[in-house]
């Protein structure tokens, strides 16, 4: 059972750490996950271009629906690796290598997550597109 003094620091600690409390501060909590646009899944209703034709390249003899449905989301997941390589690059570029400053590293580190989950998304949509050829 807990003692009267860590009742009372547990207390101490959580009215630090409750979140923001203003509107701004909530409003920038908010945007948090978006800070370099890597968060959100592309919209399917209005694809770039080069995603339409490079699903249309992998389609054979124009495919059945399922075919063009994984040709798209490979297409897709290359998309987003493509973008993500774009981010890591820009962020590399802005780092001076001179600075200490772990934040700058932790950021590109971090670019390692949308990475991984973009080629899980393409090695699966291969795969399904692979079965969809036979």
């Amino acid at each position: 059972m807990a003692s009267e003094k860590q009742i009372a620091a547990n207390r101490a600690n959580a009215k630090r750490s409750t979140g923001p409390k203003t509107a701004l501060g909530k409003s920038i909590s908010s945007r948090s996950a978006l800070r370099h646009g890597l968060s959100g899944p592309l919209k399917r209703d209005a694809l770039p271009p080069e995603i339409e034709n490079l699903a249309q390249t992998l389609v054979v003899d124009n495919g059945d629906e399922g075919q063009r449905l994984a040709a798209t989301a490979l297409a897709s997941a290359q998309w987003e690796l493509m973008r993500i390589r774009s981010v890591r690059a820009r962020m590399m570029a802005a780092i001076d290598l001179s600075s200490t400053d772990a934040s700058d590293w932790k950021r590109l580190m971090a670019l390692d997550r949308y990475e991984r989950l973009a080629h899980t998304s393409r090695r699966r949509a291969f795969r399904k597109l692979a079965s969809n050829d036979r």
